[in-house]
C-alpha cells in the first residue's frame, strides 16, 4: 500500500481585536502596539466580540474615563466566560495608575501591561494566547520612535502624530505624570521621518500631539522647540494641514504665533486648556499664569493671526471656587467669545494635590455651574457661527452621510476629529472621502455648519 504523506496543516492565525479608549496619544500607543505584533501568527479584526484575544488601552485621566475602562473590561471579561473570546490584556493608564488593585480585583483578565512596557507587547501576546497569566508595570509613559510600524486606528486621510509624551506641570488636580512619566522629547529629525511616512501612507492632515506640545525641546535642548518644529513639518510633501494640539499657555511664545501665521500648513487653530480665569483659581490650580496674562497672550495671538480658531477647556466646581470666582469665568467667556470650548466638572483624583484641598464642592452646584457654563458657550458659539454665513472655507470630507438632507460631513481647519463640530455639505457632485472642496455656508447651528459645493 503507498504511504500516507504526513502534511502538516498550517496553524490559523490568532485573532487580536483592539478597543482604544480615551485621548490622541493614547490611540497613538495602540497603533504601535498593533504595529509590533506579527501578521502571520496574528490576525487583526475590527471588533472585540470577533477576536480570540482582545486588546484594551484604558485611560485614567478623571473619574468618568477610569469608570468606562472598567465598564469595557467587565465587558471584555463577560465575553470571555461566555467562551466567545479566549484571552483579555488590559494595558494603558489605568493599569499604571492602579496596578495592585486591579489585579486583586479583576483575576478574570490574563494580562495587565503598564503605559511604559509597550516594547514587550509581542512576548506577552503569545504568553497569553498559549494561556499564561502576565503582569507587567514599570516605568510610566511609552515613547515611539519613527522606527516602529504603526496601524492606523484613524481614516487614513488624518493621522496623529505624537511628538513627547509625560508632563513636568504640578497642576493640582491632575495625576497624568503619575502614569506618564515625565516629560520627554523627540528630536526633530525623528518626528520629520515618522510625519514623512504618515504622508506617504496618504495622511492629509497630520495632527500634533502630546501631553504638553508646547514644551517639546525644553528638556533636550533648554528651549522651546515648537516652532523650529513647525517649520520644518511646513515643508513635509503631502498633507495640506498640520493641527496643533495642547499647547501650554504659560509656553506659548510669539515665535509660535508668528510660525502658525506665516505657515502654508498650519491650520490657524489652537487647543490651549486655560482651564480658568479667575486668578484665586488659577493660583490654586498653579497653572503658572494669572488672568491678565492669559487675557494679553489672547489679543496678542489674535492681532497676530486674526482668524484664529481658539479651543480651550474650563474646569468649573474646583475646590474653593466662590459664585464670584465662577461668574469671572463666564465673563471671561462672554468677553474672548472662544470658537470652540469644552467644561469639566471638577474630579476629585486620588493623590492629586487638589484631592485634599478643603472646601470641595458639592456634586448639585458643579453641575448647576456646569449647565449654566455649557449654555453660555452655547449660545456664543451661535452667534460665532452666524457670522460665517456666505463665508467659503476648505473642507476636507470625512464621510457620507446616512441622515437624508445632510450630504456630506466634513471639517473645516476649525475643527478637530472628534471634539469639534462639523460642515454639513450638500452637493450636486458625488464627494471623495478624504479630499478637500471649496464649501459656502448657507446656514449655521449652535455647533455645526451648513454649506454647498
Amino acid at each position: 500500500m503507498p504511504k500516507t504523506l504526513n502534511v502538516a496543516t498550517k496553524p490559523k492565525p490568532v485573532r487580536i481585536g483592539m478597543m482604544s479608549l480615551g485621548c490622541p496619544k493614547t490611540l497613538v500607543d495602540s497603533e504601535v502596539i498593533l504595529g509590533k505584533l506579527n501578521r502571520v501568527k496574528y490576525k487583526l479584526v475590527p471588533s472585540v466580540a470577533d477576536c480570540d484575544v482582545a486588546l484594551l488601552n484604558t485611560c485614567a485621566f478623571i473619574q468618568d474615563a477610569q469608570q468606562e475602562s472598567i465598564d469595557r473590561i467587565l465587558e471584555l471579561v463577560e465575553l470571555k466566560k461566555e467562551k466567545q473570546i479566549r484571552g483579555v490584556i488590559v494595558m494603558g493608564c489605568l493599569v499604571q495608575r492602579f496596578p495592585k488593585a486591579l489585579q486583586a480585583e479583576l483575576g478574570e483578565v490574563d494580562a495587565f501591561i503598564g503605559s511604559g512596557e509597550y516594547a514587550k507587547i509581542p512576548e506577552i501576546v503569545d504568553r497569553v494566547s498559549e494561556g499564561s497569566r502576565v503582569f507587567s508595570v514599570g516605568r510610566p509613559g511609552y515613547l515611539s520612535t519613527s522606527l516602529e510600524t504603526r496601524v492606523a486606528l484613524t481614516p487614513g486621510h488624518y493621522r496623529y502624530l505624537k511628538i513627547s509624551e509625560g508632563c513636568d506641570h504640578i497642576c493640582t488636580f491632575c495625576v497624568i505624570p503619575r502614569f506618564r512619566g515625565k516629560h520627554r522629547s523627540r528630536t526633530i529629525s525623528d518626528v520629520l521621518k515618522e510625519a514623512q511616512r504618515l504622508a506617504d501612507e496618504g495622511a492629509k492632515e497630520l495632527i500634533l500631539t502630546g501631553q504638553d506640545t508646547t514644551y517639546f525641546g525644553r528638556d533636550t535642548e533648554g528651549k522651546f522647540l515648537l516652532p523650529e518644529l513647525l517649520k520644518e513639518l511646513d515643508k513635509i510633501k503631502g498633507p495640506e494641514w498640520i493641527r496643533l494640539l495642547y499647547a501650554y499657555p504659560a509656553c506659548v511664545t510669539r515665535d509660535l504665533m508668528e510660525v502658525i501665521q506665516s505657515s502654508s500648513k498650519i491650520c490657524h487653530y489652537l487647543d490651549m486648556p486655560l482651564q480658568h480665569a479667575s486668578d484665586r483659581m488659577l493660583q490654586a490650580m498653579k497653572r503658572g499664569i494669572t488672568k491678565r496674562r492669559t487675557l494679553d497672550l489672547l489679543r496678542e495671538f489674535r492681532s497676530v493671526v486674526p482668524d484664529l480658531a481658539i479651543r480651550t477647556t474650563f474646569i468649573v466646581g474646583f475646590p474653593g471656587e466662590t459664585q464670584e470666582d465662577f461668574n469671572e469665568l463666564l465673563e471671561f467667556m462672554k468677553e474672548i467669545r472662544f470658537e470652540r470650548l469644552g467644561i469639566f466638572q471638577y474630579s476629585q483624583e486620588e493623590g492629586s494635590a487638589a484631592g485634599r484641598l478643603p472646601d470641595q464642592i458639592p456634586e448639585k452646584i458643579k453641575e448647576e455651574r456646569w449647565n449654566q457654563a455649557m449654555q453660555l458657550q452655547q449660545e456664543i458659539s451661535l452667534r460665532n457661527n452666524q457670522s460665517l454665513l456666505r463665508k467659503t472655507f476648505k473642507v476636507l470630507i470625512e464621510e457620507k452621510s446616512e441622515k437624508k438632507g445632510e450630504g456630506w460631513i466634513g471639517r473645516s481647519y476649525m475643527d478637530a476629529p472628534e471634539v469639534d463640530g462639523n460642515v454639513f455639505v450638500n452637493s450636486s457632485k458625488s464627494l471623495q472621502i478624504g479630499q478637500f472642496y471649496p464649501v459656502t455656508i448657507t446656514s449655521t447651528r449652535e455647533y455645526d455648519l451648513v454649506g454647498e459645493f
